[in-house]
């Protein structure tokens, strides 16, 4: 999703094994922790109503001369160009769509040999075919772009893929038993295209995930099941026990990868930061139960939004504290 660097070796991570017992993670859109009606995408957000669309390159942005790089269009959504790219997953086998914002400092030539911060980003709703940091319902990039200029914001990559392959199939970003591994695609193959096609820090300090509502489930899960992966969590409105009306959530395998069973193991040393509106009481009991449940060397910060919902502008109106929070606790670009 960016100009050359070296092509980075491709990573199984600890994906596999949790493959093994056919999950990963999280992030629903049949659950009731979702926005509602009023918190859920406009048109102008769905892949199909984007506007101008760029020609596709014919080799990845980051490195032109890999010959099986990813190729991606430039989509704008009211909100300067995002790039785009439908991701056949190697490992899971499942097809989604991936954007990736890239800030301005990463064409910079004075950053020409530098890697940069990445935030895996996943939306409200059910994010098939839409991903609400893409574009103004949360004003993300905006956030990024203005405070990376003036220093109060890293200058972060941000990748923000889809969360379900259908309106229908809410798997909660889980490799459910007999449903499409989108576990495995979040969590191996996603990761992987970034790290070989972008110039990111490898995982770890550099690398952060965050969520609202359902993709907040999705974010907790997947950086619990990989704690040694990512250096800080943010949960926008989140809940912690998978929502989805599939019969597999009842397994026990599947419960035993549940955020609010992985939490008190300790394995996890980042800072989570959770958010809940205080017109949301059940967000807030929410974030106050599951910042207890953590165990160190992770801690919690719990924030309260005054007058907060559940709802899309709420969302938006935290997002300055979201990415503060980031670049607090994760490392900035750091030489190739």
């Amino acid at each position: 999703m960016l100009p050359s660097s070296p092509v980075l070796p491709r990573r199984l991570g600890s994906a596999s094994a949790l493959a093994a017992l056919l999950l990963v993670t999280g992030c629903g859109g049949g659950g009731t922790g979702r926005a509602d009606p009023a918190g859920s995408p406009s048109a102008s957000t769905t892949g199909a109503s984007t506007s101008s669309t760029t020609s596709a390159s014919a080799t990845s942005p980051a490195n032109p001369h890999v010959a099986d790089a990813q190729q991606f269009t430039g989509k704008d959504f009211g909100d300067g160009q995002v790039r785009q790219t439908v991701l056949v997953g190697a490992r899971s086998g499942v097809t989604m769509t991936v954007w990736v914002w890239t800030p301005p400092q990463y064409d910079d030539p004075r950053y020409a040999h530098s890697d940069f911060p990445v935030l895996f980003l996943y939306p409200g709703g059910d994010g098939a075919s839409y991903n609400n940091w893409t574009d103004r319902s949360y004003s993300a990039l905006d956030v990024v772009r203005t405070g990376s200029a003036n220093g109060s914001v890293l200058p972060f990559v941000l990748v923000m893929p889809e969360m379900q392959v259908s309106k229908d199939l809410d798997t909660e970003c889980t490799d459910l038993p007999g449903e499409p591994a989108v576990g495995t695609f979040l969590d191996t193959d996603v990761p992987t295209m970034v790290r070989d096609d972008f110039r990111v820090t490898a995982p770890g300090r550099g690398w952060g995930t965050a969520g609202a509502s359902s993709g907040a489930y999705c974010a907790a899960a997947i950086a619990l099941r990989h704690p040694e992966d990512y250096g800080a969590v943010v949960s926008i409105a989140g809940y912690f026990d998978m929502e989805t009306n599939l019969p597999q959530r009842k397994d026990p395998a599947v419960q035993a990868l549940y955020p609010t069973a992985l939490a008190a193991q300790g394995r996890a040393g980042f800072p989570v930061l959770l958010l809940a509106g205080t017109a949301s009481p059940d967000d807030v009991t929410r974030a106050q139960r599951f910042a207890q449940l953590l165990r160190p060397p992770a801690t919690a910060e719990v924030s309260l939004q005054q007058g907060g919902q559940h709802l899309t502008t709420s969302f938006k109106a935290v997002m300055p504290q979201v990415f503060a929070f980031f670049s607090r606790h994760l490392s900035g670009p750091t030489p190739s």
